[in-house]
């Protein structure tokens, strides 16, 4: 009888860890930008269900010769790795060469990654572009480059090649919304934070990935997607 009570309970065990462990997750949000820039911080995303998990940075595996090794091991809490976790880098040097180096986040054996490259200079290959249709015909294009977009609280964020602060966000009676009827606004923003100009239009939006699309009425829309190297749509 006490065999058959103990087999029972690490039975019981059994299953409750296997559910446990296929109902939880780690998800690390996609790196925004197409290189990290070395001395700047970088700044990791993402989300997951444990309460604590482990993050790791590791140097590039190739002809270099650092082979993978870990640079950056940290725990951190779920609410820490949600607000974005914060790795101090150096400029580029033996200690911190240029390549792809990778992040992980695990728990056991749940485990996310992301690959993310790292040089001594920006490089402004992506462009957002936002275009106006009517009648299926493009009447207007207007297009900024940028080393990547930045997504917080419904509201696209980017620098321009030139310096220029753009936010693009779409509210509907003065709450976010990427559905349904709402106003997108294109502002443009000094470094202090000032508005300095300010496209607005009404419709119904729709937001897929990165791409807006706008439909102001039968014949007019509006959309606004990420494109990397002018040709390929970043998701």
């Amino acid at each position: 009888m006490k065999k058959l009570i103990c087999f029972l309970i690490i039975f019981s065990m059994a299953i409750t860890t296997n559910v446990f462990a296929r109902d939880s997750y780690i998800i690390l949000s996609p790196y925004p930008f197409s290189t990290h820039v070395l001395g700047e911080d970088l700044v990791i995303y993402g989300n997951t269900d444990f309460s604590q998990v482990t993050l790791g940075l590791f140097y590039p595996n190739d002809e270099q010769g650092y082979f993978g090794y870990a640079k950056y091991i940290a725990t951190i809490t779920a609410q820490e790795l949600r607000q974005g976790h914060v790795i101090k880098t150096d400029t580029t040097s033996r200690l911190w060469p240029k390549g792809n180096w990778t992040v992980a986040v695990q728990y056991g054996d749940v485990r996310d990654e992301i690959i993310i490259p790292m040089s001594d200079n920006a490089n402004y290959n992506r462009c957002v572009r936002v275009a106006q249709y009517e009648d299926l015909a493009l009447v207007s294009l207007d297009t900024y480059k940028c080393r990547g977009v930045i997504i917080r609280n419904g509201v696209f964020g980017f620098t321009t090649d030139e310096g220029k602060n753009i936010r693009i966000f779409s509210w509907d009676n003065f709450s976010p919304s990427t559905k349904g009827d709402a106003r997108i606004f294109i502002a443009s923003y000094t470094d202090e934070g000032i508005v300095e100009n300010v496209q607005t239009f009404y419709g119904t939006v729709s937001l897929d990935g990165l791409h807006f699309t706008l439909n102001i009425s039968d014949t007019e829309r509006v959309e606004i997607f990420v494109w990397e190297d002018g040709i390929t749509p970043v998701n």
